[in-house]
């Protein structure tokens, strides 16, 4: 696996995307309107995502070309993998006493406040963010350290930091991120054990979706159809 100093720029995109969204468009008063605040925060994932692309596009090639090789049995190994998140979370959750995981109220406009086609637009995020975490968390803070020891302490400290980014989704209790934590802990052990950012990727990415973007997309069918409004 060539190392390409350019990768370690990626480490940038996150804090960025977080600061921007965190500092610089509530400065812009962008939150007036959830349409707008919407398609602000859209646009500057997919730029996230477009950079992360372009820094590892190479990596991601290679690495596909590998997972490829197996391709049928390792979605299907996902999919096992992705109902293990699900089981994963759900028992990190039980643990945690109901009144510690009870959310502040935020001032962040609400999906469900909009219709459902722009509810769709609300899960691209979500839909995209697996590539430019994985890549940062499980390839960049682990998967780069060679040492047995460091991957250890970076497989516990990347898993917490992962848990982190999900600040603002909790209004920040981190408490509820708790889950998180434990859940970039996993992932990172699919990585190591899997041996490619691919195998990763695909469990985070269709753990996503099935959060978000078929939700997203029911709705919208729902309500082409009547069903709702």
């Amino acid at each position: 696996m060539a190392s390409n100093k350019k990768h370690w720029w990626g480490l940038f995109i996150i804090p960025l995307e977080l600061l921007i969204g965190d500092c610089l468009f509530p400065l812009l008063h962008l939150g007036k309107s959830p349409e707008t605040a919407l398609l602000a925060s859209t646009l500057l994932f997919l730029t996230g995502f477009m950079a992360t692309i372009y820094l590892f596009h190479d990596f991601l090639r290679e690495q596909w070309r590998l997972y490829r090789s197996k391709l049928f049995a390792r979605l299907l190994m996902s999919i096992f993998l992705v109902a293990g998140a699900f089981l994963l979370l759900r028992v990190t959750r039980e643990m945690i006493p109901s009144e510690l995981l009870q959310l502040r109220a935020s001032t962040n406009p609400s999906p469900q406040t909009l219709n459902p086609s722009w509810t769709v637009l609300a899960a691209v995020t979500p839909f995209i963010a697996p590539f430019t975490e994985e890549l940062t968390f499980r390839y960049l803070l682990l998967g780069k350290f060679s040492s047995k020891f460091l991957r250890v302490i970076m497989l516990f400290i990347q898993g917490i930091l992962f848990g982190l980014i999900h600040w603002t989704t909790f209004n920040g209790n981190v408490y509820a991120m708790i889950p998180y934590m434990v859940l970039g802990v996993y992932l990172g052990l699919i990585y190591l054990l899997s041996k490619n950012i691919w195998g990763s990727i695909m469990v985070h990415w269709m753990f996503n979706t099935m959060n978000s973007m078929l939700p997203a997309l029911l709705l919208l069918v729902l309500n082409l159809l009547g069903i709702t409004t």
